[in-house]
């Protein structure tokens, strides 16, 4: 059965004995492991924990590179900061600026 359980009360839920296993060669001896489904239920346990604190971390991650990106964004519209913080800006020169003469375009 390709349902991951969470807890004795989804096992009883889903209408199954407290010593499920779907491990084959356990089922085919008669024996009733209710030790590997404490382990699963504790394995999934560990894992629901473990990728909520890792879903946490990457929220964080990511609201703190949209901070950082907007912040650096910010500084570079400041023409002093820009051309403190960009070496490219200091070897551009001098804007072309196109003759206009007064008779017309």
């Amino acid at each position: 059965m390709g349902i991951l359980l969470r807890s004795n009360q989804k096992r009883w839920e889903l209408g199954m004995p407290d010593d499920y296993t779907d491990n084959a060669a356990n089922a085919a001896d008669g024996q009733q492991h209710t030790d590997s489904v404490s382990n699963r239920a504790c394995y999934e346990d560990t894992f629901i924990a473990f990728s909520s604190r890792f879903e946490t971390f990457l929220r964080r991650a990511a609201g703190t590179g949209l901070v950082l990106l907007v912040a650096a964004q910010l500084l570079l519209s400041v023409p002093v900061i820009r051309a403190w913080i960009v070496p490219v800006e200091r070897m551009e020169g001098v804007p072309f600026q196109r003759y206009r003469s007064q008779d017309g375009p």
